[in-house]
């Protein structure tokens, strides 16, 4: 990304505007030919002005292209005040882009409809839903989901309604709309409902949920949606798994976290031509907001993800395979047994590569081995720790070291049942009691893209953002703990740039 080449911080391969305040992916879709990706975008970092719809198009889901915004606000119309969460469906050879128009002080975001001859500019908006009537003591109201389900149009919106159960807990709802033309909607019923559990922690189902998302993936039905509440904002987002029927979601597991990491948000989801659900966040900052108004850039997209489900329904989240021509040649490639308490050096890491590790041992009792991204002097006072926990069977993402700028945020965060019960085996099997004792393995995949990093084990993501202030190159040092050697192989591979 050519915009800043003197950040050593800003992405290059992640999709974000050349300057200024990104967040929201918005209605992924491909449309003649071509992937377009849409996102909330503010031209200044402070946040002064209202949000447009950023646009880049791509043909490989590798080279994006920048384009000006798709859809921009208009004075004097509901949508004066920004446009904001949304996604995109083609139909009749137009594209439609449904959108919340946002009113300062309106907790019920008004839904409306724009369409494109083309996909590069949005125009014509008018109004499609009410909000929910106030017998039902909604709190909260916006950000429309359309797709084709069970020979129909419909539309989820994301809703809080006010406790009325003994305890008082709000409901989070996605409520559901259907629709024969994408013009007329009639209100069908709550897709998918739920009492506020585990608040203030990191399963919290949150007072409301906005940016709901759904995909069907044959009998299974995936509701991604994010956890808001009124203090805190934005927290995380969880994934509902249930059967996939035409006007519910019908009885969902309970909710689980889509991303372990503390940076990953407002996912946005596409059925590709090849009948594959990719999936976009929004890659949140890791650092106090005074430091991206220094550098002058906040945020950017994730790169796309691949929903799947086990045969039990439980969600799986891959790097497509289209990923690998990012590649720009192998730095180096350790192959081998790793003696305890050894280490090995790879030099010369850029601030865009990928950590692509298969590891293997004898048994679990043992310590962690560690990858250890050392940035600067060899006193290792900025460092950035991966670590593979055979006793815990996790994958540790360790920040606590990674800048010196005391802006940027800490925390360990981890990837649970990411380590197998014998090589071979899935990674995330669960081990049985005397998995301990027999041999282990991990894989793992760490794509960098400056201050992102996004790890992939298990059928787990995890999204973290991370500021050495030392600029590359850096190097990575792999350690292996005490209790036994550590075989297979660490490779790693430099990334290009792709995004302009």
């Amino acid at each position: 990304m050519p915009a800043l080449p003197h950040d050593h911080h800003a992405p290059h391969f992640h999709v974000r505007s050349v300057d200024g305040y990104v967040n929201d992916p918005n209605g992924p879709v491909h449309y003649r030919g071509a992937f377009h990706l849409y996102f909330q975008q503010v031209f200044d970092t402070p946040r002064t002005g209202p949000v447009h719809w950023g646009h880049a198009t791509s043909t490989d889901l590798v080279t994006w292209t920048l384009h000006g915004p798709a859809l921009t606000p208009s004075p004097g119309t509901p949508d004066e005040g920004g446009c904001w969460s949304g996604n995109t469906v083609a139909a009749d050879d137009r594209l439609y882009a449904f959108y919340s128009a946002f009113e300062s002080g309106n907790p019920f975001q008004p839904v409306r409809r724009a369409e494109s001859a083309d996909g590069f500019e949005f125009t014509g908006s008018i109004p499609m839903v009410d909000a929910p009537d106030a017998s039902e003591r909604p709190v909260q109201f916006r950000d429309p989901f359309v797709w084709w389900h069970h020979g129909r149009w419909c539309m989820l919106v994301g809703a809080g309604l006010a406790g009325d159960d003994a305890d008082g807990r709000a409901l989070g709802q996605a409520r559901l709309y259907e629709s024969a033309d994408l013009a007329e909607w009639s209100y069908v019923g709550p897709f998918a409902s739920r009492r506020r559990t585990d608040e203030g922690t990191g399963h919290d189902t949150g007072m409301m949920w906005e940016c709901p998302q759904y995909a069907a993936l044959g009998e299974w039905g995936v509701l991604l949606v994010g956890a808001w509440d009124r203090d805190e904002g934005i927290t995380h987002v969880l994934a509902l798994t249930g059967r996939d029927e035409a006007d519910r979601l019908a009885d969902p597991d309970p909710a689980v976290r889509i991303d372990q990491g503390p940076n990953f948000y407002a996912p946005s989801v596409m059925r590709a031509p090849d009948g594959r659900v990719l999936v976009w966040g929004w890659v949140t900052e890791g650092r106090d907001a005074s430091a991206s108004i220094e550098a002058d850039w906040s945020g950017m997209l994730t790169l796309p993800r691949v929903l799947t489900v086990t045969e039990e329904g439980e969600p799986r989240w891959h790097p497509p395979a289209e990923l690998a021509a990012l590649r720009d040649g192998a730095i180096a490639s350790v192959e081998g047994p790793l003696e305890a308490g050894s280490s090995v050096d790879v030099p010369d890491v850029p601030a865009r590569f990928e950590l692509d590790l298969e590891l293997t041992t004898s048994g679990t009792d043992r310590e962690p081995t560690r990858v250890r991204l050392v940035a600067g002097s060899a006193d290792e006072d900025e460092h950035l720790d991966l670590l593979v926990d055979w006793q815990a069977g996790a994958v540790a993402v360790d920040r606590d070291s990674a800048s010196r700028d005391p802006r940027s945020h800490r925390g360990t965060f981890a990837i649970t049942d990411a380590v197998a019960s014998a090589p071979g085996e899935n990674a995330g099997e669960s081990r049985d009691a005397g998995a301990a004792e027999g041999p282990a393995s991990v894989r793992l995949r760490f794509l960098v893209d400056g201050s992102v990093g996004e790890l992939f084990a298990a059928g787990q993501a995890l999204t973290c953002r991370f500021y050495p202030q030392a600029p590359p190159p850096w190097t990575l040092r792999v350690t292996a703990g005490a209790g036994g050697p550590v075989d297979g192989h660490v490779t790693v591979w430099r990334l290009r740039g792709s995004v302009g």
